[in-house]
């Protein structure tokens, strides 16, 4: 009798192991959760908008050569412009007096382009800068240090992008950021994706943003994390991590 107990509880728990994941199926029903893998679970991020802050279409697009041109020629998309942000979002947050932010350029020659900030008490930009780009890649510039933001005001951003072989015409998107003090959202001793879920979990999208584009090389999840938040906030960019220029 011995021997057929022993036998027959090995078999009970090989049983059980192999449908632990049919009952925690099951499970998860009878209480009315979604189960999923842990390793699924893990790369989850959810994007929680600032219940302080209004929900209204504050990304504007244009171009001389139409309305609302994201593309420099909208019959064959050879290039075209897709900032890293949410579609209705009035004011998007950072905790970063020198904030992180990012862009998508898609285009199969090269192109020059001009960031701009600007503080809405002044005529004229704070901070510029020019660049190239060779290729397809996404754009993630962080505010030099002697340039900082000032707590509560909302700051716009622009990216003017000229259209190749017319440097006549150009297309460009614009929209805004606001810094905001968050002493109490420790997150150094965190990973980058967990740094990324805490941010995003608050309504902080750009610092959200920034350390997935920083920790791509070292996080082979960033990606599909990068994406997972612009899906949720309706966003048209599509964003490739395999080419990120960092200013």
């Amino acid at each position: 009798m011995i021997p057929f107990a022993h036998s027959t509880t090995q078999l009970l728990t090989v049983i059980l192991k192999q449908n632990h994941r049919l009952l925690s199926v099951i499970l998860a029903s009878s209480l009315g959760l979604t189960w999923m893998p842990s390793s699924y679970a893990g790369e989850r991020i959810r994007w929680t908008p600032d219940s302080d802050r209004g929900s209204v279409e504050s990304t504007l697009s244009g171009g001389r050569r139409g309305q609302a041109a994201v593309s420099c020629n909208a019959a064959h998309h050879a290039t075209q412009l897709a900032l890293l942000i949410p579609k209705h979002q009035d004011s998007l947050l950072t905790t970063r007096a020198q904030p992180t932010l990012a862009w998508q350029i898609t285009t199969a020659t090269p192109v020059s382009m001009t960031f701009h900030l600007s503080d809405p008490d002044l005529a004229t930009p704070i901070y510029t800068r020019a660049l190239q780009l060779e290729k397809t890649s996404v754009v993630s510039l962080t505010l030099p240090e002697n340039y900082h933001l000032t707590a509560g005001k909302r700051y716009r951003w622009t990216v003017f992008v000229s259209c190749p072989g017319d440097h006549q015409a150009e297309i460009s998107a614009r929209s805004f950021v606001e810094y905001v003090d968050r002493e109490s959202l420790d997150v150094n001793h965190l990973s980058n994706l967990e740094q990324a879920r805490a941010y995003a979990d608050r309504g902080i999208w750009y610092d959200a943003i920034a350390v997935l584009l920083t920790g791509n090389h070292e996080e082979t999840d960033a990606e599909t994390m990068v994406q997972s938040l612009l899906e949720q906030g309706e966003s048209s960019a599509e964003a490739t991590l395999s080419a990120v220029v960092h200013l």
